[in-house]
C-alpha cells in the first residue's frame, strides 16, 4: 500500500516539490497538469500552480522560514523559539494582533509578491484533507491547535528536511484518516544567488572579485530584484555563526527595551559595546541598522549626558552581562587599556563619575548573582577590577615619590611597582609611560626634584627589569636625590633670610663664597653635619635672584596688563616651582591689599592655557 508520494517539477520560474501522506492516498488524492499550471485538489481542497502564482482553497495556510530584518508580531518578536512564520487560510490578524478567522478560505498569491513578503528562496503551503463535517473556522482552528506550535518552531525547514518535516507534521496532527498535503514553491534564480552567496560568505565572510562576478552573471540571468537581492544578502551575513551571536544580543537588548520611550544606560552601553564588536569582527552595520529600524519604530536611541570616557567605560563593563557566554571573553586588552585610560582622565579631571560606574557595575552583578547563584559574574569582574587595583597602587607610590620630600620608597615596593609595570606592559609597551610617567612630568606642579625622581625611577626600573642594576642601587639613587632636596631646601632657608637682610658682598664671588662658609657653620652648629657642594649653593642662589625678579619686576606687569601669557612664559621657563611661586604671589596680593579675584584668573587662565 502506498503511504507517501513525493512530486517534483517545474513551472515558468519555479520549481516545486509536493510531498502526500495519508491513509489510501490512491483513492483521496487527485492531480491534473495542463500546459501553464498544475492543480492538486482533495475532497473539498484545492491548490493549483501556475507561472505567475497560486491559487489556493480549503483547510489548511502557508509557512515559511522568517528572514532577518522581516517585521514579525510581537508575540513572534519575543519567542527566540519562534523561527517561522505560519499563515493561515481565511485568517488575519487584528489591530491587536490576535488573530481572527472567517469561513473565507479562498486565495491566490503571485510569485513576485509570495517571495517579496515571504522568504525570498523558498516558501510552503499545505492542506489537510479530512472527513470532518463543520464550518471552516472550527476546521482551522483545530489544525492550528495541532500543528501550529511544530511549524512555527521547526528548524527542519532551514534544514531542507522535506521527509522529516511532513513526518513531524503527521505526527503532530494525530489524525490517522487525514491526508496531509505540503506544497514545497522554489524560486530558481533566487536560490542559486543565495546558495551561491551563502558559499562564498561563510568561509571569510568576504567576496574576492571573481566571486562577486559570478553572482553578477547569476543576477543578471534571472534577472533578480535588487531589493530581494539585499535581503538575501543580509539574511546570510547574519546566519554566519560569528555575526549571528552579536547580533542576536543586539536584538534582546531592543527587545527587553522597546517598550520604554529610553532605553537604560545599562542598555545603551551594551548596544554600543556591541556595535564596537561588529567593527572588530567585520559584522555589517547593516545588520545593526536593521534592527534599530524594525524595532525602534523610528525612534532614537536616547544617549545619556556623560563624558565620552564614562560612556566607554560603561561601554566596555557592559560586556560582562551579555547572555552569551562567548561575548564575554570579547574584553580584551585594548578594552583594558582604554578603561585605565578613562580612569586616569577621571582622575585627572577629579569626577568621581568613574567610581559610580565600577559602583552600578558591582551592583548589576550582585542582582544577577542573587537571582541565578552564577558567581562567574563576579570573578569575570574581579579579573578587570585587578588591573585597577594595580593602577590605584602604581599611582600613589610614584604620586608620593613625585611630590612628597621625605619619601623613603623600600624594596618590597619597588619590587611591586616593578611586577605591575610588567602587567601593564603586557596590555600595552607605551601605556605606563603615557599614563604614569608621563602624565606625573606633564604635570605642572611638580618640583624640579620630584622631576629627577621621577626620571630616576624610570630608568631605574627599566635597569632592573634588564638586569643592569639592583633594587638597592635604584633605591639609593632615590635617596640621594631626596638628601639634595632636602639640603637645598635647607641653603635655601639660610640664604633667603639672609638676603632680607641686604647681607654685603653676595654681588661678587668672594662674598658669595664667605655666605657659602657661613651657612655651613651655621648647619653643623644645628647638628646637620654635611657639605654644601658649591653648585647647589649656586642654584639657590640663581632661584632666589628669579624669585625677586619675579616678585618686584615682572609680576607688578602682569597685573597691571593682566598678561597670563607673560606670567605663564616665566614660569614655564624659569625652573621654578609652581607651587611656591603661587604662595609667593598670594604674599604679595595680601601685603599690597590687591583684589584675590585678579589673581584666581591669572592661575585658572594659565591653567585653561595649559
Amino acid at each position: 500500500m502506498i503511504n507517501d508520494l513525493r512530486l517534483h517539477g517545474t513551472i515558468g520560474s519555479i520549481e516545486y516539490f509536493a510531498f502526500i501522506s495519508g491513509p489510501g492516498i490512491y483513492s483521496n488524492y487527485f492531480y491534473e497538469e495542463n500546459t501553464n499550471s498544475i492543480r492538486f485538489f482533495s475532497r473539498g481542497n484545492e491548490f493549483t500552480i501556475t507561472e505567475t502564482g497560486v491559487h489556493y482553497n480549503g483547510t489548511g495556510g502557508s509557512f515559511c522560514e522568517y528572514m532577518f530584518g522581516v517585521e514579525k508580531p510581537i508575540k513572534d518578536l519575543i519567542k527566540k523559539s519562534v523561527v517561522n512564520r505560519l499563515i493561515m487560510f481565511g485568517a488575519f490578524i487584528d489591530k491587536n494582533e490576535k488573530v481572527v478567522f472567517t469561513n473565507n478560505t479562498e486565495g491566490k498569491e503571485s510569485f513576485y509578491r509570495l517571495f517579496l513578503h515571504g522568504h525570498a528562496v523558498k516558501n510552503y503551503y499545505f492542506f489537510v484533507s479530512s472527513d470532518f463535517q463543520g464550518d471552516y473556522i472550527r476546521r482551522q482552528k483545530l489544525i492550528l491547535r495541532s500543528v501550529g506550535k511544530f511549524l512555527k518552531r521547526t528548524n527542519l525547514i532551514s534544514e531542507d528536511k522535506d521527509t522529516e518535516l511532513l513526518n513531524g507534521f503527521i505526527s503532530e496532527l494525530k489524525e490517522k484518516n487525514s491526508t496531509v498535503f505540503i506544497f514545497k514553491l522554489v524560486n530558481i534564480g533566487n536560490e542559486k544567488f543565495y546558495s551561491g552567496l551563502k558559499k562564498f560568505y561563510s568561509r571569510e565572510r568576504m567576496l574576492s572579485l571573481n566571486e562577486e562576478l559570478y553572482l553578477e552573471e547569476i543576477v543578471a540571468r534571472y534577472d533578480i530584484d535588487r531589493y530581494q537581492l539585499e535581503r538575501m544578502r543580509i539574511d546570510i551575513m547574519y546566519r554566519h555563526p560569528e555575526n549571528k551571536s552579536v547580533v542576536d544580543e543586539y536584538r534582546d537588548i531592543l527587545l527587553a527595551g522597546m517598550q520604554r520611550e529610553t532605553l537604560q544606560k545599562s542598555e545603551i552601553a551594551r548596544l554600543n559595546r556591541l556595535r564596537t564588536l561588529g567593527i572588530r569582527n567585520n559584522i555589517p552595520e547593516v545588520l545593526f541598522d536593521t534592527l534599530d529600524e524594525l524595532l525602534l519604530k523610528g525612534k532614537k536611541v536616547q544617549q545619556t549626558e556623560e563624558p565620552e570616557y564614562l560612556l566607554e567605560t560603561r561601554t566596555i563593563l557592559q560586556s560582562l552581562f551579555f547572555k552569551d557566554p562567548a561575548l564575554k571573553k570579547h574584553i580584551i586588552n585594548e578594552d583594558i587599556v582604554r578603561l585605565i585610560k578613562a580612569k586616569k582622565v577621571a582622575e585627572l579631571k577629579g569626577d568621581k563619575g568613574f567610581e559610580q560606574v565600577l559602583l552600578d557595575t558591582v551592583r548589576t552583578c550582585d542582582e544577577i548573582v542573587r537571582e541565578t547563584n552564577d558567581f562567574s559574574y563576579f570573578e569575570e569582574f574581579t579579573s578587570v577590577v585587578t588591573y585597577f587595583d594595580r593602577y590605584d597602587n602604581t599611582s600613589s607610590v610614584l604620586s608620593k615619590i613625585a611630590f612628597l620630600e621625605n619619601i623613603d620608597l623600600t624594596e618590597d615596593s619597588l619590587r611591586s611597582l616593578i611586577g605591575n609595570k610588567k602587567e601593564f606592559d603586557q596590555l600595552d609597551p607605551k601605556l605606563f609611560d603615557e599614563v604614569f610617567i608621563q602624565t606625573l612630568l606633564n604635570n605642572k606642579y611638580i618640583s624640579a626634584y620630584g622631576r629627577k625622581k621621577v626620571q630616576a625611577i624610570n630608568k631605574g626600573i627599566k635597569k632592573i627589569s634588564a638586569g643592569d642594576a639592583s633594587l638597592k642601587e635604584v633605591i639609593a639613587e632615590l635617596r640621594s636625590i631626596s638628601e639634595e632636596e632636602k639640603l637645598y631646601r635647607l641653603v635655601y632657608a639660610a640664604l633667603k633670610e639672609r638676603l632680607r637682610s641686604f647681607f654685603p658682598g653676595l654681588d661678587t664671588r668672594r662674598g658669595r663664597e664667605k655666605v657659602h662658609e657661613d651657612i655651613i657653620r651655621e648647619l653643623s652648629e644645628k647638628g646637620i653635619h654635611v657639605d654644601v657642594p658649591k653648585k647647589l649653593f649656586e642654584k639657590v642662589f640663581i632661584d632666589l635672584q628669579k624669585e625677586s625678579f619675579y616678585i618686584n619686576h615682572l609680576l607688578p606687569i602682569v597685573i597691571k596688563n593682566k598678561d597670563i601669557t607673560l606670567r605663564e612664559d616665566f614660569l614655564d621657563n624659569s625652573g621654578l616651582d609652581r607651587f611656591y611661586v603661587e604662595t609667593l604671589e598670594k604674599d604679595y596680593f595680601e601685603q599690597k591689599g590687591l583684589d584675590p579675584g585678579i589673581l584666581e584668573q591669572l592661575v585658572v587662565g594659565g591653567g585653561e592655557r595649559i
